[in-house]
């Protein structure tokens, strides 16, 4: 073997040497580039499926009130006077089945908390009721006189009928749509109101200012002031 061709031979492997150690950082490159890509992957379908999965959640059912009131005044004869009722009434999910009392509350359009009624003891919580015999100081009762907001909320009672769980509220709007009100000539006007269901963050601000509800609670009384006058139970 020559001398020459002994020299090119070293300069060959030198230069296959030479690519190599130019070709490695790229390969090194190649390999960070695509672990990088695979782990953005992975990020971005592990963020679409768990927003999926949140979205799949199904909102937790709340409290649903429901409240109307009904009745006359007569003007003039032997039965003159006012005669009107307001029912409230609160479903709680689950629908428990142990003893529970209640307590209602208007607002009127100006913010105005009043206190409505309570029941000192129902058998169940699961569907309690808010009774309230009234008169107006201005009858005939309009739907103007109504509060805006309705709170009707119960908890649960133990064996001596003192709370013994936490307090359910739900939240109901006057309705003008279908109220309706009726004459039989000048005698008497009749009128029918309602309040319809809706979600707790539609009202619930309206009554933060004090806890209405879980001053009845504890006390069997309210610091709001009464809504209109007091009726006589017939």
């Amino acid at each position: 073997m020559g001398e020459g061709f002994r020299k090119r031979l070293a300069r060959h492997d030198r230069l296959l040497d030479t690519v190599r150690v130019f070709r490695a950082p790229a390969t090194w490159r190649g390999a960070v580039e695509s672990h990088s890509a695979m782990l953005l992957v992975a990020i971005v379908c592990a963020a679409l499926c768990l927003a999926s999965a949140h979205a799949q959640v199904p909102p937790k059912p709340e409290p649903a009130a429901m409240v109307w009131v009904s009745g006359t005044t007569v003007h003039r004869g032997k039965s003159k006077g006012q005669r009107y009722v307001m029912n409230a009434s609160l479903v709680v999910p689950g629908n428990p089945s142990t003893p529970g009392a209640s307590a209602e509350f208007g607002v009127d359009d100006q913010g105005r908390v009043m206190w409505i009624g309570q029941t000192d003891y129902q058998p169940t919580q699961g569907h309690t009721t808010v009774r309230r015999n009234f008169e107006t100081p201005a009858p005939p009762m309009t739907t103007e006189q109504g509060p805006r907001y309705v709170m009707v909320c119960s908890w649960p009672l133990n064996a001596d009928r003192k709370q013994a769980g936490p307090i359910q509220a739900g939240y109901a709007e006057r309705d003008d749509s279908r109220a309706s009100v009726s004459h039989d000539g000048t005698l008497q006007e009749s009128i029918s109101m309602s309040w319809t269901a809706v979600p707790a963050a539609r009202a619930r601000d309206k009554f933060a200012a004090h806890d209405f509800c879980g001053e009845v609670a504890k006390t069997k009384n309210s610091s709001a002031p009464r809504w209109l006058l007091e009726g006589k139970n017939r």
